[in-house]
């Protein structure tokens, strides 16, 4: 499972309405990208809280939050650098709290040191899912958004699993539901930094042995 660009786009058209009514109240692009990581701080104290059901809610809110910033900023022509990188720096941020929250949460929760490595992991994972797309941007593969849609635990899907997770441990299903969400992530993000790995050394491969153009002469003897 992985989400195309185009699909990026598609999705991010039906927030666009949303994100100009907020532009019309006077807020900005990065105002909705503090908005944005307040709310999934919240959720992530709920989290760590144990209010499992709320805290998980407010997690998938504020991640869905964050189509915002960015479509205001294109449908009204402020984007910027500085812009992008208040976005994902933020973005990135927010999870790791998130992660945090999960993991004061077992730990907590009498469930042994192997889920919380486990959630540990799955945070590294996670960061170093974020790490290849910006360093294969920083050295010219895959700029953009090119690198987004390859690999199976992208952070939308990311958000899914560990919203959904966090909100069936508050069900009769209990902690083990947040157990296994944390281990999908983890198997996920840890096969989506070899396939981008994969992905940037063909591309490297590619730069350093162009296509090769024949031409064909006619010789006279």
């Amino acid at each position: 499972m992985t989400i195309s660009n185009e699909s990026r786009g598609r999705i991010k058209a039906i927030f666009e309405p949303i994100a100009l009514a907020m532009g019309r109240i006077g807020l900005t692009p990065n105002g909705l990208t503090l908005i944005g990581f307040a709310i999934t701080t919240l959720g992530a104290i709920l989290v760590g809280a144990q209010a499992w059901v709320i805290g998980g809610l407010i997690v998938f809110v504020g991640g869905v939050f964050d189509m915002f910033d960015g479509t205001l900023a294109r449908a009204t022509g402020q984007t910027s650098k500085f812009g992008a990188f208040m976005d994902s720096t933020f973005d990135k941020l927010g999870e790791i709290l998130v992660f945090l929250g999960c993991i004061a949460a077992l730990a907590n929760s009498n469930v042994g040191t192997v889920p919380v490595l486990v959630a540990s992991a799955a945070m590294g994972a996670s960061i170093m899912v974020s790490y290849t797309r910006a360093k294969s941007d920083a050295l010219g593969y895959s700029s953009g958004m090119g690198l987004a849609a390859v690999g199976i635990m992208p952070r939308e899907v990311r958000l899914v699993i560990i919203s959904l997770g966090i909100v069936l441990t508050g069900t009769s299903i209990g902690i083990s539901a947040l157990e296994f969400a944390l281990g999908v992530i983890l198997v996920g993000a840890v096969i989506t930094v070899i396939q981008r790995i994969i992905h940037v050394q063909g591309q490297a491969k590619s730069a350093a042995n162009p296509p090769v153009t024949t031409t064909t002469t006619e010789h006279t003897e």
